[in-house]
């Protein structure tokens, strides 16, 4: 099976990190993109302007999120593949988050860890960095 793996560190709690990636307002102020997320399980959702949609599969309170995932680049008959995201607190003011991104189309894999570092951990760092120095 097709994955990449992404592990990194951010300045800030698990809630944070956790309502990101399931809150259509933050989502689209932290990427400078449309997201609409139906944040429950089995809830739909888009990113990037509907570059990105799946599902919620399921949801452990700021802890972990599973979603079925694909963009408008998977073929047809590319079956959706699983995002997991995994948080762990290290403080109230320090998380790890870890991406496992699973069943991509091959020879994709390159492409979407650098798509996952460009447009999510960069600006979700970024964005981080801008609240604690306002």
């Amino acid at each position: 099976m097709n994955q990449i793996l992404i592990s990194s560190t951010f300045d800030t709690n698990a809630a944070f990190l956790y309502k990101f990636f399931l809150d259509s307002k933050l989502h689209t102020e932290v990427t400078e993109s449309k997201a609409i997320i139906n944040n429950k399980i089995g809830g739909r959702f888009t990113a990037w302007d509907g570059y990105i949609k799946g599902e919620i599969v399921s949801l452990e309170k700021n802890k972990k999120i599973v979603q079925k995932w694909r963009t408008t680049e998977f073929n047809k008959n590319d079956k959706d593949s699983v995002l997991e995201i995994t948080i762990e607190e290290i403080n109230k003011n320090k998380s790890n988050l870890i991406l496992k991104h699973s069943g991509i189309p091959e020879g994709t894999e390159e492409e979407y860890k650098n798509g996952w570092k460009e447009y999510y951990i960069k600006p979700l760092k970024e964005f981080i960095k801008k609240q604690k120095d306002a």
